[in-house]
């Protein structure tokens, strides 16, 4: 227990300390913020001793599949618990992560060469919405980044309805 709250209270403190920092090119997304982090560590480590949100680690792709591998029980469990966890968050933060969601997904599914499942996008089926939806129409574009409205809208409906659960 000491060590991981250790470890959660230095993650916070390089996010803190990371926000005015360059985009890492390994993985060039900005922080989401402490709040979010800490939350996304936290599950994590939960669930995976090795679980790091360091793009040099060699774990780091396989932490990364907790988020995007929807159709795995991983991804259920991980989501389901860090979704009422950032629900908590300032909603500057939340927004940062919704926004980056679609392109981080596109990001982990090319340097993988997985094949995202047909519901690899967490909005699909809502409103204005892009990817693969209930009806299993395909995208008429590439589907890889969401219109931010469209991602940040679906995104707070999605973490709306596991804060419920």
């Amino acid at each position: 227990m000491r060590f991981s709250v250790v470890a959660l209270v230095a993650a916070v403190v390089a996010v803190a300390s990371a926000q005015d920092a360059p985009l890492n090119p390994l993985y060039p997304f900005p922080a989401e913020g402490a709040c979010v982090e800490a939350c996304l560590v936290k599950i994590g480590k939960n669930m995976m001793p090795n679980f790091t949100r360091d793009p040099a680690s060699p774990d780091f792709l396989a932490s990364l599949a907790f988020a995007h591998e929807r159709d795995t029980p991983a991804y259920k469990k991980y989501m389901g618990e860090t979704g009422p966890c950032i629900a908590k968050c300032p909603a500057a933060e939340q927004g940062q992560y919704m926004k980056a969601y679609d392109a981080k997904a596109a990001w982990y599914y090319a340097k993988t060469g997985k094949t995202p499942t047909a519901s690899a996008n967490p909005n699909a089926g809502l409103p204005g919405a892009t990817g693969t939806g209930a009806s299993g129409a395909k995208p008429t574009g590439n589907g890889a980044v969401a219109n931010s409205a469209s991602a940040l809208v679906g995104a707070v409906a999605v973490l709306s309805t596991l804060a419920l659960l």
